[in-house]
């Protein structure tokens, strides 16, 4: 029997269709690729300007980020030839006549002025947070218990978890107290001690606070109680024997 004319018609729209079919297999990808490439380079024209940034990004992070680490180096080492000067005046001879300085103010001055240095000029650097909390112990000195109780507060926060930045909150405290600010400076205290139990420098905190309630009749006797506590806790050391000295003395 010979295939009717629709059965040809069929057998050739089906080889037709598998030939577009394997012709498209070769022929699609190609042609994705290209137009993919295509609009790449399309949104590039484009956005010439925000490729270009972008790239000048790269360039300038790729250069300055070394630059910035170098530069802070130099920076770190140059405050610390500042502050070597600073301990050196801290350390210096006081001599009225022969100098170099012939007071303590004068001497402790000439330090405080230098420690600034290091510590504005080169802003940043480790050394220059060293520098504010001995410009601070500087201030103390210089009766300038304000300026002191700023320094010490930044340090304090600079140096945390660190020897210095213990010491900068005891630095707090003390310019309080000298600055005849004794409410403020005990409640201070009474923080500190509730917040920092295994702080290093909790009985020496805790003998300042023992000796703010002294100031005031109301509060010696919990001064006694306070004393007594760093007596137990803190039996064999130097706090100990310091907090029953204060303990006698109360008691006379």
């Amino acid at each position: 029997m010979k295939p009717s004319r629709f059965s040809e018609k069929a057998s050739l729209f089906v080889n037709k269709s598998l030939e577009n079919q394997m012709s498209n297999a070769f022929e699609i990808p190609h042609m994705t690729e290209k137009s993919q490439l295509q609009k790449a380079l399309e949104w590039a024209k484009k956005h010439q300007e925000m490729v270009f940034v972008g790239g000048l990004v790269i360039v300038l992070l790729a250069v300055g980020i070394p630059y910035y680490l170098n530069s802070q180096k130099e920076a770190n080492q140059k405050a610390q030839d500042v502050l070597s000067l600073a301990q050196y005046y801290q350390h210096a001879q006081v001599d009225p006549k022969n100098g170099p300085f012939k007071s303590e103010d004068e001497k402790n001055q000439q330090a405080l002025q230098t420690f600034q240095k290091a510590m504005n000029d080169y802003a940043g650097t480790p050394t220059a947070k060293l520098a504010r909390f001995y410009a601070a112990k500087d201030q103390l000195l210089l009766r300038q218990f304000a300026q002191a109780y700023s320094n010490f507060d930044v340090a304090s926060q600079e140096l945390k978890g660190t020897v210095l930045g213990d010491e900068a909150y005891l630095g707090k405290l003390v310019s309080l107290e000298y600055d005849s600010k004794i409410d403020q400076a005990t409640v201070f205290a009474e923080s500190f001690l509730k917040n920092n139990p295994n702080s290093p420098i909790y009985p020496e905190i805790a003998l300042n606070l023992s000796a703010l309630y002294a100031k005031n009749d109301a509060t010696k006797t919990k001064a006694v109680d306070q004393l007594k506590a760093i007596a137990k806790n803190y039996a064999e050391t130097t706090w100990a024997k310091e907090a029953e000295r204060r303990l006698d003395k109360l008691k006379s």
